[in-house]
């Protein structure tokens, strides 16, 4: 069982041979994907905040949400340690959820605190599960307007994978979301084999 799904996980038409070593990842995935819905629960994640910074006027002209995992035993544990267990157990939608509401609430603060012209504005990445939401562009227009935050100042950040997923379908829920006045961008473009035509079809 395990083999199969580490040739699953590595692309179709293959097999693997079973090895000890994959009970322990699979134990070890286990393990995470348990001790995180505990994390969600008891408030373990926090978001870090990673400037962008305009290299004409030195100064900081937007911020990127970073969420972290404060373990209480391993200490603040990196993503990569549990995003791809969230992604595959559906986890990354409360997640993605949390740090959605509180950057947005944080960045809002900032901008009161530090007024300046443009505004700060902060990007936060989208999981494909978030872009298959029916309601997303709702959820996001309701978070706005419980913030306060200018809908120009919110960058959602998707991977080229999820854009190319399904195109069309892609191109719907960004043209929604564009709609509201926030801004799109590409993660990672060009780590796969996308054509720069490809954005032509994007808003």
């Amino acid at each position: 069982d395990a083999a199969m799904y580490v040739a699953k996980s590595r692309g179709k038409g293959r097999y693997e041979c079973f090895s000890p070593g994959m009970h322990l990842d699979a134990f070890n995935r286990l393990k995470v994907e348990t001790e995180l819905n505990t994390a969600i629960k008891r408030d373990e994640l926090v978001l870090q905040y990673q400037p962008v910074i305009d290299l004409h006027s030195g100064e900081i002209s937007a911020v990127e949400a970073l969420v972290r995992w404060e373990h209480p035993d391993r200490g603040l544990v990196p993503p990569m340690d549990f995003i791809p267990v969230a992604e595959d157990t559906g986890l990354i939608d409360d997640i993605g959820s949390f740090v959605l509401r509180n950057a947005c609430r944080q960045v809002r603060e900032w901008q009161g605190r530090f007024p300046k012209d443009p505004p700060l504005k902060v990007a936060i990445n989208l999981s494909a599960s978030q872009l298959e939401e029916p309601s997303l562009a709702e959820r996001v227009a309701t978070l706005l307007q419980q913030c306060d935050l200018p809908p120009n100042t919110l960058i959602l950040e998707i991977t080229e994978s999820v854009l190319m997923r399904d195109t069309d379908y892609t191109a719907t829920k960004l043209s929604e979301l564009k709609a509201l006045g926030v801004q799109l961008a590409v993660d990672d473009f060009g780590t796969g084999y996308s054509s720069l035509s490809y954005l032509r079809g994007f808003p």
